[in-house]
């Protein structure tokens, strides 16, 4: 297993999780990085900041987590 990653995603955490949860239906493992979270965490807040949350996937399932969110943004786009 290819242990690279890629990003797929950056944007709100609430987006974020969405997509993550998009993948594990599909049997994609993803990582979400939080960076409000992980500023908290260290012990002090970053404030909000524009795309505050990415989300990545190894990059032999890129490809595919890639149409996953192509469905998604098509799916948006047919219900404005």
């Amino acid at each position: 297993m290819d242990n690279e990653i890629k990003r797929v995603y950056s944007g709100s955490v609430v987006d974020a999780e969405f997509i993550g949860s998009v993948l594990a239906d599909n049997g994609i493992q993803f990582l979400i990085r939080n960076f409000q979270e992980e500023s908290l965490v260290a012990g002090w807040a970053a404030g909000v900041i524009q795309g505050d949350a990415s989300v990545f996937v190894f990059t032999e399932d890129y490809d595919k987590a890639m149409l996953l969110l192509d469905e998604i943004n098509a799916a948006e786009t047919e219900g404005e």
